[in-house]
């Protein structure tokens, strides 16, 4: 037998979904999913503790303090090992097992083993009967080995992680005092009652009460679930032994809050290897084999079923069969064996499919089928012949049990739906979704008020409001800032941001998904500057064209609304998505750049002092601007790195990714005061908190003048109007279907009534927008997911190995409330707003870009390309797919996203600002074309799915 080959077990996710019906021959209950399991060796306590001599027989309680059970490795999900020097437990990883080590454990668990099924309620009862096995087959010789053999099987437990050591001496005070079988002399302490109190006296400083925390690793008991249970594997080595003791204790029923285990959980199952010096056993290494193996679904259900050995050993040729080996190498090294990831994989995938093929899974539910057949055929000694003809069994099995299933009839057999129907049944009656969706959000009201003030979410609700604020109140002033500077004066900064304030207000308040984050995007403003460019070509004034713009978006608002478009908003592709949010990305860092760099001055034409200095202080402002604003990039980026990285402390990494634009804006304000402040560069314009005018928070169009056109014709300014309605409506709908729907894929459990956001979105806000003049409002993806990674209930105790997991949201409208009441009453903090540079602000922007494009799937698949092939191991978005396939889907994307960045250029550098509002028709032209065309290419379409829609979710992206 190669002895350089290792069995490393595969991981199974979902192993025990379908056995609630399973029956335990001995256990009530239903089965539990998790199991901790622990080893403790043998170990002296002091110089020689491990010899016993003829003193150590006459007093055999002595032998209870000369040696101790020391916790050597833990399992979960995950191995973990004592590391005696640094006197802690190791990471958790995979726990690896030599295969010659298997095939002897499995040799001497088919001779030696013994299943002791027991009711002992006590740990000191439990190891009693161990004791009079081990006298009953003559492993040892008379009373005084009897008693030494008890003495340390109740040794005290060391469990690393817990305070002292740990004993139950009262207990073991019982036990040693009880009854001792027929024919067996008490202990050579004198009378029973003298022993008992000598040995009370001994133990005196373990009998104080003790507080659960202290006794037991609550963070590790924390981590298990409920109903779990626990397994203790002991071993050593004991020198009056004559052969070795292997004993599996299965307790009908479970010994609760004993010492033997570090964790606060029943104990089911207690497993014993113990026994003299021998050069060719390893006691450890091979107890190890069955505490690994109990890690396994299967495994474990065996023994739990278990009746005779034999049982065992089909759970160990069960175990292997999830298994697979690793011949090591001279070469191995960290980088190799993360290579073999892909391969594991499909192993796993390969496995899970051969038991869920026909929703019947092969091993664990055959074990006891196969234990009541014969087992004539199992060869001692060898694992091969054995798996095989198990597994040839159980394929026998499954058969005969698919065949009952009923055959699935024949997909032409199946009546098709015809596109009528599906028309009909899709957009008619008018306003059927809206009228099945009022029910619901109003049953949802009432709870969404109560969940926040709940005990166990109030923390989290409110700790989440500041997080909230910044992350909406940065983008906003830097919109505010962009529209007052570079769209129309009217738009202050003092209107803007109680504009975001109180339509953030509402909309939490009345939207069917409270969690969605409103206020003005990228779309948004280049929906107002092409309105202002359209008002100077035409010579209307603009508040009235910006009127009827908004009239008709309502207008068409309530027709989406009442034909039920809300339902195709469900099915938008994440290629569509994709392509939407690379454009905004590029939009941001464009509009950023050519903001900056068109601060850089023209040559003057006369060449004045007057002139050249002025042309110097500008030159400067725009230098000094560009590196604010890369120094402020780099600032976010770094502390957007070490928020992935393992620095600190993970509330304080959280902490720093929650604030790093705040903290970025009060950098670069710091700069600016302290290195340039003689350059008087533009700061945000903003009234001082003394000065503030209520007479700007509203800006609304002269309702006399509506009608009157100046010189430009009515239908010209009603068509352009009615054509910009058309694509604010899109472009809302749009945004409110990747804010509210794809945004909250699996993250939101109440109902999300989508009709709800969009008769706000594209019909009362619009209305309120086009009165009041305050801005254009729509879903902002990025805000909204960080509401959700703030408001996200997390595992606080992770299994050892496993990250800490989402295990739900806290679905309320109270924070949004709050957020939008800070975010109006902004408003009067301009003495301090108006020290922001307007460089941070771009430096925002550029951040905004990067971190947008960053892990979006285009962008990466993109950088793959750049890249040979052998390097793509660290690319799973091009993994299985045909470099071709993905060059020619990714062209088809570039494609799409350069003529949307291509309009957007020519509406910043040309006087057709207009121009940017084709982007929603090019992108509805792509979805079309991915949703109809595409699946027509043969050549593409095998492969279709997994280019288009196999993308991480942004929540997951941002998380990460």
């Amino acid at each position: 037998m190669n002895k350089d080959l290792y069995v490393v077990e595969e991981e199974h996710s979902g192993g025990s979904d379908n056995r609630e019906g399973y029956k335990l021959s001995f256990h009530t209950g239903s089965y539990p999913t998790q199991m901790f399991i622990e080893l403790q060796e043998l170990v002296p306590r002091v110089d020689g503790g491990l010899q016993f001599n003829e003193s150590i027989f006459k007093m055999p309680v002595a032998a209870h303090f000369r040696v101790l059970w020391l916790e050597t490795a833990r399992w979960v999900n995950f191995e973990e090992n004592f590391n005696e020097v640094e006197q802690r437990f190791t990471e958790a990883h995979v726990p690896p097992m030599k295969f010659s080590c298997i095939n002897s454990f499995r040799d001497k668990l088919q001779q030696n083993l013994k299943i002791i099924q027991t009711d002992a309620l006590t740990l000191g009862q439990a190891l009693d009967e161990v004791a009079k096995y081990a006298l009953s087959q003559n492993c040892i010789q008379g009373n005084e080995q009897y008693d030494v053999l008890r003495a340390i099987l109740f040794a005290e437990r060391w469990h690393p992680e817990v305070k002292g050591h740990i004993s139950d001496a009262a207990e073991f005070d019982q036990y040693w005092a009880g009854t001792l079988p027929e024919g067996i002399n008490p202990l050579s302490l004198g009378s029973r009652e003298q022993g008992a109190s000598s040995l009370s006296k001994a133990l005196s400083i373990h009998n104080e009460c003790q507080h659960p925390y202290h006794r037991y690793n609550q963070p590790l008991t924390n981590c298990l679930s409920s109903g779990s249970e626990a397994c203790t594997v002991i071993c050593g080595l004991i020198e009056f032994v004559k052969s070795p003791i292997l004993v599996l204790l299965r307790l009908n029923k479970t010994i609760q809050r004993s010492c033997i285990s570090e964790v606060d959980i029943p104990v089911r199952f207690i497993f014993i290897y113990v026994g003299p010096q021998n050069d060719e056993l390893n006691y450890a290494e091979l107890a190890r084999i069955f505490a690994v193996m109990m890690t396994n679904d299967t495994f474990r259900l065996c023994v739990y079923d278990s009746i005779s050995v034999d049982d065992i050993i089909k759970g160990i040729d069960n175990f292997m069969q999830d298994s697979f080996v690793m011949p090591l190498s001279r070469h191995y090294n960290a980088n190799a064996l993360a290579g073999m990831t892909r391969q594991i994989e499909a192993y796993r995938k390969e496995t899970v499919c051969e038991r869920d093929g026909d929703r019947r899974p092969k091993g664990s539910f055959t074990v006891r089928k196969l234990t009541e057949q014969s087992q004539n055929n199992l060869v001692n000694g060898s694992y091969v012949p054995s798996s095989l003809n198990l597994k040839q069994q159980a394929d026998n099995i499954i058969k005969q049990d698919s065949d009952k299933l009923p055959v699935p009839t024949n997909e032409t057999d199946t009546p098709k739906i015809s596109k009528r129907k599906i028309f009909l049944r899709d957009f008619c009656p008018p306003f059927i979704e809206l009228s099945r969706g009022i029910r619901p959000w109003i049953k949802r009201m009432p709870g969404d008020y109560k969940d926040a003030v709940r005990k166990e979410n109030f923390s989290i609700v409110f700790g989440s409001v500041l997080f909230i604020y910044f992350v909406n109140l940065s983008p906003s002033i830097t919109f505010a800032a962009l529209l007052n500077t570079q769209v129309d004066p009217s738009y202050t900064v003092t209107l803007t941001l109680l504009a975001v304030g109180v339509f953030l207000i509402i909309f939490t308040i009345l939207s069917g998904q409270p969690l969605a984050i409103i206020g003005i995007s990228a779309p948004m403003y280049i929906v107002e500057s092409s309105l202002v460019s359209v008002s100077r070509s035409t010579g209307v004034d603009f508040k009235q064209l910006r009127f009827w713009s908004a009239f008709y978006c309502s207008i068409f608002g309530f027709i989406f609304v009442g034909c039920n478009m809300s339902g195709i908003a469900k099915h938008i592709r994440r290629s569509v998505e994709e392509v939407y949010n690379s454009f905004i990305g590029f939009f941001f860092l464009l509009k950023a750049l050519f903001t900056m760099f068109l601060l850089i001055p023209a040559k003057p034409v006369d060449n004045t002092p007057i002139s050249r200095m002025a042309y110097y202080q500008k030159l400067a402002v725009a230098g000094v601007t560009l590196f604010l604003a890369f120094i402020m990039l780099q600032f976010c980026l770094i502390l957007a790195q070490l928020k992935r990285g393992n620095y600190f402390r993970r509330n304080i990494r959280k902490l720093l990714g929650a604030l790093n634009v705040p903290l970025g804006m009060l950098l670069i304000t710091g700069l600016e005061r302290i290195f340039f402040r003689g350059y008087n560069l533009p700061t945000v314009n903003i009234p001082p908190s003394n000065q503030v005018n209520a007479s700007t928070w509203v800006n609304p169009p002269d309702f006399a003048r509506l009608q009157d056109y100046s010189k430009a014709a009515p239908t010209l300014i009603h068509g352009t109007s009615i054509a910009i309605g058309v694509a604010l409506a899109i472009i809302i709908f749009t945004e409110a279907a990747l804010n509210g729907l794809t945004a909250m894929k699996n993250k939101a459990v109440k109902p999300n009534i989508f009709v709800m956001d969009l008769v706000l979105l594209q019909i009362i806000f619009p209305t309120i927008s086009g009165i009041t003049g305050w801005p254009f409002m729509s879903g902002t993806t990025v805000r909204t997911l960080s509401n959700l990674v703030a408001l996200v209930k997390m595992d606080q105790s992770p299994a050892p190995g496993m990250p800490h997991k989402i295990v739900g949201t806290v679905e309320q409208r109270v924070s949004g409330v709050f957020v939008g009441i800070l975010v109006a009453l902004s408003i009067f903090l301009g003495s301090i707003l108006s020290n922001i540079p307007l460089a941070a602000l771009y430096g925002m922007f550029l951040y905004m870009g990067v971190m947008g494009l960053r892990d979006l799937t285009f962008v990466l698949r993109i950088c793959s390309l750049m890249k040979r092939r052998k390097h793509w191991e660290d690319w799973e978005c091009v993994r299985g797919l045909p470099s071709r396939h993905i060059l020619v889907f990714s062209l088809i994307q570039a494609a799409v996203v350069l003529i949307l960045v291509s309009l957007n250029i020519i509406s910043d550098f040309t006087v057709a600002n207009y121009v940017g509002l084709i982007f929603p028709i090019i992108i509805l032209i792509y979805g079309l074309i991915r949703e109809f065309a595409l699946p027509k290419w043969e050549w593409l379409a095998l492969y279709l799915h997994q280019l288009a829609d196999s993308i991480r979710t942004l929540l997951y992206i941002y998380i990460h």
